[in-house]
């Protein structure tokens, strides 16, 4: 078997992780405006009005604008921390929604998508590292 059968013997998950990461980061980075918004004053009515927030809703939204950022260029880079650093904004923003649901509110439809996001993210990253590990 030559070099190049070898090669297109499977799909190319390295290549299709870059592609997911970056999708990912577009969805993160306008999460992360969103709160940013929110922070400014860009908003509608009364419950996105930051400073008539409680104080633990004004520091998860702060937190969330900044990490949420930063998760946004690392995931953009391709980079193993901005997985990682997305991956602990995930579970952030998981935890707080069932353990802290007065914070944003329950938002189960979001927490379904970043769930199956994190599922893929796994897989992808899993099958990734094996095909390098077989070439």
């Amino acid at each position: 078997m030559s070099n190049t059968d070898e090669e297109g013997a499977g799909p190319p998950y390295g290549e299709y992780l870059v592609w997911f990461m970056r999708a990912v980061s577009v969805l993160w980075l306008a999460k992360g405006l969103m709160h940013w918004s929110v922070v400014i004053g860009y908003g509608e009515g009364r419950e996105t009005r930051f400073l008539e927030m409680s104080v633990l809703s004004q520091s998860v939204t702060v937190f969330f604008a900044v990490f949420d950022l930063v998760a946004a260029v690392g995931l953009w880079m391709a980079a193993a921390w901005g997985g990682v650093i997305w991956l602990i904004a995930a579970m952030a923003h998981l935890l707080i929604n069932i353990f802290m649901p007065n914070v944003f509110g329950r938002q189960i439809p979001f927490v379904s998508v970043i769930l199956i996001l994190m599922c893929v993210y796994l897989f992808l990253t899993f099958m990734a590292a094996r095909e390098e590990a077989i070439e």
